[in-house]
Parts: structure tokens; sequence; C-alpha cells
């Protein structure tokens, strides 16, 4: 099956699939706190990845943007310029999208899962004007 970014674009500006709360392990095995892994697929094709932790101190932890993906699934991540990055964390390849929508990378058993549709993203370029131009020439084409 060939995969293409816009497909998992939405009606919208784009989609926003997420991995549930997965805990990392303190030193002495127990729960310290968890990560949130979020990938968002623009009407462009743009992908972005980013990485939130949960606990006392949550926050952003670092974002990267992949500049395609294959038609076989496969990302081509863009390297960060600054900040922190750790590229493990990244899906590599979009490996099955399941009867639901849930996407699987990399051959793992946990879905990602549609989160929402969102109408704007102005942080990453994407006001509400750009986003209802792409829902009206966007979805679908390309």
């Amino acid at each position: 099956m060939a995969y293409h970014a816009r497909d998992f674009a939405g009606s919208h500006c784009g989609c926003r699939y997420q991995q549930d709360y997965r805990p990392t392990l303190g030193r002495d095995g127990k729960k310290e706190s968890g990560t949130l892994e979020v990938i968002k697929f623009y009407y462009d094709g743009k992908i972005r990845f980013e990485q939130h932790c949960y606990g006392e101190a949550a926050t952003f932890v670092f974002g990267a943007w992949a500049e395609r993906m294959d038609e076989d699934g496969t990302l081509h991540w863009l390297r960060p310029k600054t900040g922190y990055y750790n590229e493990e964390y990244l899906p590599k390849k979009l490996t099955r999208v399941d009867e639901a929508g849930n996407l699987y990378f990399d051959g793992t058993v946990y879905p990602w899962k549609l989160a929402d549709d969102f109408t704007e993203d102005p942080r990453w370029g994407y006001p509400r004007w750009k986003v209802a131009l792409g829902k009206l020439t966007g979805r679908g084409r390309g």
C-alpha cells in the first residue's frame, strides 16, 4: 500500500495523532514521569513530531519536522538546528493503518490514535486563514 502524508491530513489544516502516556522508570524502578508523543500531518504534506513530558515538570521536550514521507511510509526527518533532540524517539516508517484509522510505526503493536482534527496551528505557521485555504484547496490533491 502506498502512503501519502496528505492522506492523513484531515479535512482541515491537519490531524494530530498521539501515543498515550508511556511511563519512564527511575533508578528505583518506580514510575517517574511519562511522555506523550504527537505526530501532526498538515494538508500541504508537512509532518511534525513533538514529544511532551508529564509529571511535576510537564513541558514540551523537543520537536522535529519531516521533509517528506515516501510512498512506502519511510519518514525523512530534518535535524533541528538547535536545542535538545533525540532521534531514537522519531518514528522511522509508517508500517500499517488499521480499520479504525490508527497508525502504526516501525512494526510495533502500539497505535497512534487520532486525537483531533485541528483548525489552526499558529506556532508552526498555520493560522486560521491558511487552514481555511488548505481546507478548500488541499485535501487529497497534488
